[in-house]
């Protein structure tokens, strides 16, 4: 889906990440000889040939001006692969080194060099400060996102985290003769006021439903297949025990209050979003969510699905009469409602909304 959508969109470049390589290289091959979507990266080699995956650098022009496209990637980062693969079959190599190279080259061709540095900040920043003629950097592998541009050692840097949430927009400015003179750019939040695409909304959701559905099926067929250790697979720990069964017998008032939160909804909300086997989601939208596997197997029991008592007051085993269970503070909240996810959380603002 990601493939499609950058095709859609009009992608000039991407470069290789860590988990382009996930499935191996025939998968990776195949994939991106598929899609159409032009890749580049000049220091990952084929571990039986010792060549280069895909071409270092590319050359687009847009209205005249042209761009050279370089990728990296981080020699550290961790290669995983899917359980039925058993290697990657790459070698990563020194970025600065090869870049030392191509960089000038690519000065010679191309009136602005972009660098798609798959590397982190960190190591982002130490490329700019080594190797000279780098125009823009955009970062990938890093999390965090920059609302403003800056520089470092003369090059510009795009910082527009991770998870598709932000977007950032540069305009360059070109005089009569064609030469560079600068930039403006900021990141933009992709939140609900920013409209979607239909078409790209209708194949999203396609894809969720069928990601959904393989995941189903997936689960039943290994349920069927090791019936015996079904509950093994859930790997549930028998330490939550639900709010029907224990809470709501002498919390009546409270559980009838919790029912009106979205709280006792957050299960069916990914249900609505067909992200019901996403355990990055279900980690926040179910009871005793540490238990939960993490490929894509899992099972919720009825019973511990949504928020309910013990995700916010703890598990109902360690209930004591003596006051100390049961306690809620901002850093019992911020577990789900982090920056990633709740931006806009305020404690004060909303605990009031679900206190009992």
């Amino acid at each position: 889906m990601n493939l499609r959508g950058m095709a859609d969109i009009g992608y000039a470049a991407t470069t290789v990440g860590a988990y382009d390589l996930y499935m191996g290289l025939d998968y990776f091959h195949a994939l991106f000889d598929e899609s159409g979507v032009p890749i580049v990266s000049a220091n990952v080699y084929d571990e039986s040939t010792g060549e280069l995956i895909v071409e270092p650098y590319m050359i687009v022009e847009r209205a005249g001006v042209k761009f050279g496209v370089v990728g990296v990637l981080d020699p550290s980062i961790d290669l995983r692969t899917h359980r039925d693969v058993e290697t990657v079959g790459v070698t990563i190599g020194d970025p600065y080194a090869v870049l030392s190279e191509l960089v000038p080259e690519l000065r010679t061709k191309a009136d602005v060099v972009i660098l798609l540095s798959h590397t982190g900040l960190a190591r982002a920043k130490d490329i700019a400060g080594e190797v000279a003629g780098i125009d823009f950097v955009v970062v990938g592998n890093h999390s965090a996102f920059s609302a403003d541009p800056y520089e470092v050692s003369g090059a510009a840097f795009v910082q527009p985290g991770y998870k598709g949430q932000y977007m950032s927009d540069y305009r360059l400015s070109f005089n009569a003769d064609g030469v560079y003179e600068g930039y403006t750019g900021k990141a933009v939040a992709l939140i609900d006021t920013v409209p979607s695409d239909a078409v790209m909304a209708l194949a999203l959701k396609e894809h969720k439903l069928a990601v959904e559905g393989l995941s189903k099926d997936q689960a039943a067929a290994r349920a069927r297949e090791r019936e015996a250790k079904a509950q093994a697979r859930q790997a549930y720990v028998e330490v939550c025990v639900g709010v029907n069964d224990s809470c709501k017998r002498c919390h009546q008032p409270q559980y009838d209050q919790w029912m009106e939160t979205a709280h006792a909804d957050a299960y069916a909300s990914l249900e609505e979003a067909h992200q019901s086997t996403n355990p990055a989601c279900l980690r926040c939208h179910v009871t005793c969510h540490l238990d939960l596997p993490q490929d894509g197997t899992v099972g919720v029991p009825t019973l511990l699905r949504s928020v309910q008592c013990e995700s916010c007051h703890g598990m109902g085993t360690d209930h004591a009469r003596d006051g100390s269970y049961g306690t809620v503070t901002a850093a019992t909240c911020s577990a789900c409602h982090d920056k990633e996810n709740s931006p806009e959380f305020d404690y004060a603002t909303y605990a009031p909304r679900v206190a009992h």
